[in-house]
């Protein structure tokens, strides 16, 4: 036997958009072959998806606040429920995050699991060269340069756990990775503590295989488009019903939302006008296509506001262009409000944005 290992737990109905296509894009590799490989799915009673092709493994609300390091870190819950269905199952097992998809026969990614060999999604290169370098610089002269016993510097690599596979022999490690990650979790608010602690902790003991030419993980980019054409393919789903039928013809995903031509001129002027980066004229198309459809497509609209937002977040954090405000007025403070096509917690967000983002000192309020 061998498991696919899913989790889901929260109120995130948006997750189960994603838990739905992931699953069937695997099942679309089993079906009749590679009985010996079951999918499971580790939930909460809330969460439990009988119209999936899937077994269940409960997660009770004391595991939930108890892996969660009593509520202190989310993510802290992965390597609980990795180490508790290597213990229920006892066989080779690969965890996956909801944002992915399989682009290839299940049983190669297996292959690479086994005593000493583990798998995960992808190698992001070494601490001193992620974008985060200034928190965890921080955490590593604070550690002393050692996690429970094992070594942490600025060439400490981390791979990303979205996948993470493992077999039972090597289970012990991710007891581990546990300890690693409650001390990384001391030291650091770092949202990736787990991820960290699973790559110190399996690439010390074990040969680390990557997938991510194998399995998509879109944490990040086309998220929001992706399940806005999810929404599409499983209707109701976000609603908590479940899918009709497991067999249904699995739609690919386009990744690129482009706007029309008139839009990214004008948004190639306004980058110009900025002196911005790319990433400013693409957040300003997604602004401008977000509004054009606001009366006509109020669901593809908050996926062009949202993408707009995140385009300014990721590229913009630190400092914001002469007239950023006057840009994208109708998503400021005073106009957000009447953004009524907008969803509430999206308008939350872009008011979040303009309160909390560092403001560069030659940012005039108004032009």
């Amino acid at each position: 036997m061998k498991v696919l290992l899913f989790q889901m737990y929260g109120n995130r109905r948006a997750y189960h958009l994603e838990l739905t296509y992931s699953i069937l894009s695997a099942f679309r590799f089993l079906k009749d072959r590679h009985a010996d490989i079951q999918i499971v799915l580790a939930a909460d009673e809330a969460n439990m998806r009988p119209d999936l092709p899937v077994e269940h493994l409960l997660m009770t609300p004391k595991m939930l606040y108890e892996w969660q390091l009593g509520g202190k870190y989310n993510h802290a819950v992965k390597p609980h429920i990795l180490a508790h269905a290597l213990d229920v199952f006892g066989a080779p097992t690969i965890q996956m995050d909801t944002d992915t998809i399989f682009h290839t026969d299940l049983a190669r990614l297996f292959e690479s699991v086994g005593p000493g060999r583990t798998l995960m999604n992808r190698c992001e290169g070494p601490l001193i060269d992620s974008p985060a370098w200034d928190q965890w610089e921080t955490a590593v002269a604070n550690s002393g340069g050692d996690l429970c016993g094992y070594k942490f510097s600025p060439a400490t690599k981390m791979y990303n756990s979205g996948v993470v596979g493992i077999d039972p022999q090597d289970a012990g490690h991710i007891a581990d990775a546990i300890s690693v990650m409650q001390r990384i979790v001391e030291l650091s608010d770092m949202f990736t503590a787990e991820q960290l602690a699973t790559s110190i902790v399996l690439s010390h003991h074990t040969e680390i295989t990557t997938c991510e030419d194998n399995v998509e993980h879109y944490w990040d980019g086309p998220r929001i488009f992706y399940q806005h054409q999810m929404n599409c393919m499983f209707p109701g789903v976000l609603e908590g019903a479940g899918i009709k039928d497991v067999a249904m013809q699995l739609e690919p995903l386009r990744k690129d939302l482009k706007g029309t031509l008139s839009s990214r001129i004008a948004a190639r002027i306004k980058r110009l006008q900025r002196r911005a980066g790319p990433e400013y004229g693409a957040a300003y198309t997604a602004y401008i296509s977000g509004l054009a459809l606001r009366n006509t497509d109020a669901a593809l609209a908050n996926v062009w506001a949202d993408r707009s937002l995140n385009l300014l977040q990721w590229a913009l954090s630190q400092e914001r262009p002469v007239g950023i405000r006057h840009d994208f007025h109708l998503f400021t403070e005073g106009a957000i409000d009447q953004q009524v096509w907008m969803k509430p917690e999206l308008r939350d967000r872009w008011r979040g944005y303009w309160a909390d983002a560092k403001t560069c000192n030659t940012e005039r309020l108004s032009q």
